[in-house]
């Protein structure tokens, strides 16, 4: 059927159902990839990284070239707008409108050829530049534009904003190494660009042939060549530039290249559907160096003294951004308190000699400008400067942790560039203007290109800082384009900047834009609203957080807006927790979730499925349509699909926490969610025999030795999967014959020896009904180390019913934890952990149904084990008493042990042992999730997730050990190997492991 739909840039929230249907039902029948048209479905991607929100019609998930080209032809033929999407992390509004989203990057992410010979690389939209990289990296080759989101940006994504990135200033921006295009049109045509020389047969035989392609080529080549001084003329003088379409490289001596008018048009004039391009060698050798400023516009001066020396790359960052960065990074903390910005200085070469003469010209040149600079270090270890490069790739997300208030960075002026030479002014009139607007603001960009990107921080649900979000854009718009700049360097004009673009250009170069625009595009149906348009106030319409957002009144189940606890600020930078609802409002959509090359364990989910919905982004807007007065129906809460996307697609790893750039707490928001899902629907099946974890467990230990057979015999599983819905094929721990605390009752102290220190032993599940003798052997250590062990009465940590929905159990489980815990906290005793989710339950969670003093006093008096025993070393208390293991071993660490923040703790204290070498396994979650992965048809799904972590192991010739007993069991099933507790290492080491039991 045909469905005739007005073409608008903005579709409101109660658009027409059965139109929608309709859409959504033809589209099935046309295509092989998936549709999402429910409301909620269209909700989630109503938004990308920037600040804007405009609802969909559906989306479409293409898994072909002819999906693609079918969808085109039926929004062609229906008069429906449609926007092309990669990883949705367009700080300018540029993937989202009210039509046909096409979602490249879950399926159409392959790449297609490497030629390492001729060097180039054909690949599909959908492949996200990290992966790119990856696989280049291994062939000695790279593709030098770099964006700093290159983690969540994809190829197409990158095409579409012509991505530069920090080696610019040598190497040049995407539209330098696009060879060619395969693009769809608006009426489905497909075209695969090249240059042609235009006095050439070639291009006389191809304008015969009187088709689409011939047509629109013909009037390009025309429109430029009629026009070409003035386009010369008006276009800015910059090295990087994203604004309007780039009519000043399609034709460059006689010949004309297609392929440079679609990089940075933002699928306004067609649809990628595959790329070709140019790769270079990867540079032998480099070097960096670190120039410290005590004023921003210094920095902005010193750049044309280093450009001289010919850098790869120039970069500045923000003193504030390093603050920020402190928590990540406590390193930076030696930086002088006078410290107000760095230049990264890069240089790289073929030749040994060359990478040296570029640096001694650098200290040379640094004597020359020491009146503008305070000091200058250089690092020639790959260690030291792969970590200050991933300071500086994280400058953007480190400005999302700023928050002051409702006060948040927004991106709508982040994207300006001058010639370098006006850098300094530029920096300094940038100030003025923020100054005289009372607004904060933070700088860091590519200094070496005269880039800069500048977040002021403003509410844009205040009346006032919405009104200062147009005032500065007109005044520092009009700044840049005075200094003969262009208002986008490389993040494109999308909803942000689209109506400015007529001021950097002049009407007439406008104009030429617009019947670009008309040429490729007749019916105004490719992205409708972007680059072109005529409507005013774009920049502060269809905000995601505007003037009429309003929220619903939530009640939460858990505690908000905890103050002073310790694990909570060293997370965020904060000495507060948010409110739920600003919590759930705190997400800017970056897409930082969505990476899959495994910088971060964020987010296994999404790793394992490469769905929005899998994205802690994807989940995150869910809940924010939720609080909205215009938001989703209410009754949706408690919808099936809902109780699915709380459940199915968190595993509470708890990763969000630490590894998101804004440190939102999706597995908080998660458990609230559950919480309040639960109280209506009741529990999935299989999740009630984790909540009183203490009852199922004391039943196996009773029918010893049956229990343990039982659980091995597959007809008992089959069964158990059809009662109980846990999960048939999950292996389980064997179960103890005696409680470790039955054995503590009955049995006298390990030592006669009076010991004046004490700790107290908290033990949980894994020790009490699996392996009481690790429990034993922890005494023992601690014991060897001068310490009494207590063992208080105590349950399992409680932590499944904390997260997955009843937290009034677990807040009963919490309250007898405390009751018997915090005689022993009031005397300052330390509590020690083995198990990592008990760890993270007694420092964080328990605050979450429980905040009073005593809560706080167990939570701050809390260790996990390796964390304390480190401790002791450092203040040379540590019995160092350890045997030689002369062994090369590999360490995985759980989960809830990198939120706690004692990675390193757990990897020095085992590097104390002689002889023994450490590694870090790192390659992702084992995606265990605690009960996550016992549920039915998830474990299937918890493998999938821990696939990249299993390879990694099984390529490894070292014995692995684990801090987590819970991932110990899915590495031993992942991998087909056994696998060691870091604990059996710390007692072989006391040489305990020989006189145990």
């Amino acid at each position: 059927m045909t469905v005739n739909l007005p073409i608008v840039n903005s579709y409101k929230h109660d658009s027409d159902k059965h139109d929608i249907d309709n859409i959504s039902s033809d589209l099935k029948r046309l295509i092989d990839g998936d549709i999402l048209s429910k409301e909620w479905e269209r909700s989630i991607y109503s938004t990308d990284a920037s600040p804007y929100e405009i609802m969909p019609l559906c989306i479409v998930l293409p898994k072909s070239n002819e999906d693609v080209i079918k969808t085109v032809k039926y929004a062609y033929e229906n008069r429906i707008p449609i926007i092309a999407r990669g990883g949705g992390s367009g700080l300018a509004g540029q993937a989202i409108g009210a039509g046909i989203i096409l979602d490249f990057s879950k399926y159409m992410n392959e790449i297609k050829e490497i030629n390492t010979e001729n060097n180039y690389i054909i690949v599909q939209p959908g492949i996200y530049k990290s992966v790119l990289d990856q696989k280049l990296k291994k062939k000695n080759k790279f593709l030098p534009p770099d964006p700093s989101s290159s983690d969540m940006c994809t190829a197409g994504g990158m095409v579409a904003n012509n991505s530069c990135g920090a080696h610019t200033v040598k190497y040049g921006s995407t539209i330098d190494f696009v060879e060619s295009l395969v693009v769809v049109l608006y009426n489905g045509d497909v075209i695969r660009t090249k240059p042609f020389d235009i006095k050439s047969d070639d291009w006389n035989n191809l304008l015969e042939k009187q088709n689409i392609e011939s047509d629109i080529y013909n009037k390009i080549v025309n429109l430029v060549n009629n026009n070409y001084d003035l386009i010369i003329k008006k276009t800015p003088k910059v090295k990087k530039n994203s604004s309007g379409y780039r009519l000043e490289q399609v034709l460059k001596n006689n010949i004309f290249d297609a392929s440079k008018l679609f990089v940075s048009s933002e699928g306004t004039l067609g649809i990628v559907l595959e790329i070709k391009f140019r790769i270079v060698d990867i540079p032998k050798y480099k070097n960096l160096a670190l120039i410290q400023f005590d004023d921003l516009t210094k920095a902005g001066k010193a750049v044309m003294h280093i450009l001289k020396l010919g850098p790869s790359a120039l970069e500045i960052i923000d003193a504030k951004i390093l603050k920020m960065a402190q928590s990540s990074h406590p390193e930076l903390k030696r930086f002088p308190k006078n410290l107000q910005a760095v230049l990264l200085v890069e240089f790289d070469h073929s030749q040994k000699d060359g990478i040296d003469k570029k640096m001694q010209s650098l200290k040379l040149k640094f004597q020359k400008i020491n009146n503008l600079a305070i000091d200058l270090e250089t690092f020639s270890d790959p260690i030291n400067m792969k970590k200050i490069w991933i300071l500086r790739k994280q400058s953007l997300l480190f400005t999302y942790k700023v928050r002051k208030g409702k006060k948040r960075p927004q991106s709508f002026v982040e994207d300006v560039v001058v010639t370098p030479n006006k850098l300094a002014t530029f920096i300094t009139k940038l100030y003025k203007i923020y100054k005289k607007h009372k607004v904060e603001a933070m700088v860091y960009g590519h200094a070496g290109d005269g880039h800069l990107h500048s977040r002021p921080l403003l509410d844009l649900t205040d009346p006032v800082d919405n009104k200062k979000m147009i005032t500065l854009a007109d005044e520092i718009f009009e700044l840049t384009t005075k200094l003969g700049g262009s208002i986008t360097g490389e993040h494109g004009d999308g909803l942000s900047r689209s109506e400015y673009i007529k001021a950097v250009y002049g009407n007439e170069v406008y104009d030429l834009f617009r019947e670009v625009k008309n040429i490729f595009d007749p019916l105004n149906i490719l992205n409708p609203g972007k680059k072109i348009t005529d409507e005013q106030g774009v920049i502060n319409t269809n905000l995601r957080l505007g003037l009429d957002y309003k929220r619903r009144n939530i009640q939460p189940h858990l505690n908000w807006q905890i103050k002073g606890n310790n694990l909570i600020k060293q997370i965020t930078g904060y000495d507060e927790e948010l409110s739920y609802e600003n919590e759930v409002e705190l997400c800017h959509g970056c897409g930082a979730c969505r990476e899959t090359v495994y910088t971060g364990r964020m987010c296994p989910v999404y790793k394992a499925q490469n769905g929005e919905i899998d994205s802690c982004r994807g989940r995150n807007n869910l809940l924010r349509w939720m609080i909205k007065t215009t938001g989703l129906n209410t009754d949706f809460e408690y919808d099936d699909d809902y109780g699915e996307a709380i459940f199915k697609h968190c595993i509470q790893c708890k990763m969000c926490h630490v590894d998101c750039s804004s440190n939102v707490n999706v597995a908080k928001l998660m458990a609230e969610a559950r919480a309040r899902y639960v109280e209506v629907k009741g529990l999935p099946k299989g999740y009630k025999y984790f909540m009183n974890l203490d009852h199922y467990a004391d039943l196996g230990v009773k029918l010893f030795p049956i229990s343990n057979l039982l659980i091995k015999f597959k007809p008992f599983r089959l069964m158990m999967e059809w009662l109980t819905g846990i999960d048939k094929n999950r292996n389980f721990p064997p179960f103890t014959k005696t409680l470790f605390s039955d054995i503590i009752k009955s049995s006298p102290p390990i030592s006669n020896i009076q010991l004046d220190k004490k700790i107290v032993l908290f033990y949980d599940t894994y020790i009490n009904y699996n392996n009481p003798q690790l429990g034993l052997n922890i005494m023992k250590m601690f014991e060897k180390n001068g310490f009494q062990t207590i063992i208080p009465p105590q349950q399992s940590s409680g932590l499944p019913a904390l997260v997955e929905g009843d937290p009034k159990l677990g807040k009963k489980i919490a309250e007898y934890n405390i009751e018997h815990l915090v005689p022993y906290a009031r005397q300052g005793i330390p509590i020690i952990c083995f198990s990592p989710s008990a760890g993270i339950s007694l420092k964080m969670e328990y605050l979450n149904v429980i905040d009073n003093e005593n809560s706080r006093l167990i939570a701050d008096n809390t260790y996990d084990l390796h964390e304390f025993l480190y401790k002791l070393f450092k203040n040379n208390e540590l019995n160092m008493n350890f045997k030689t293991i002369n062994e090369n071993v590999g360490i995985h660490l759980h989960c809830h042990h990198l939120v706690q923040k004692v990675e390193s703790d757990v990897l020095n204290l085992l590097k104390l042992i002689p002889g023994l070498q450490v590694q870090l396994v790192e390659n992702g979650c084992c995606g265990v999730g605690g009960s996550y992965s016992f549920i039915k048809n998830n474990f299937d799904l918890s493998l999938k997730m821990g696939e990249g972590l299993f390879n990694t192991i099984k390529n490894l010739n070292q014995k692995i050990y684990t801090t987590g007993e819970s991932c110990m069991l899915q590495l031993e099933y992942g991998t087909n190997q056994n696998i060691g507790l870091t604990t059996d290492l710390l007692f072989n080491a006391y040489s305990l492991n020989e006189n145990s039991d």
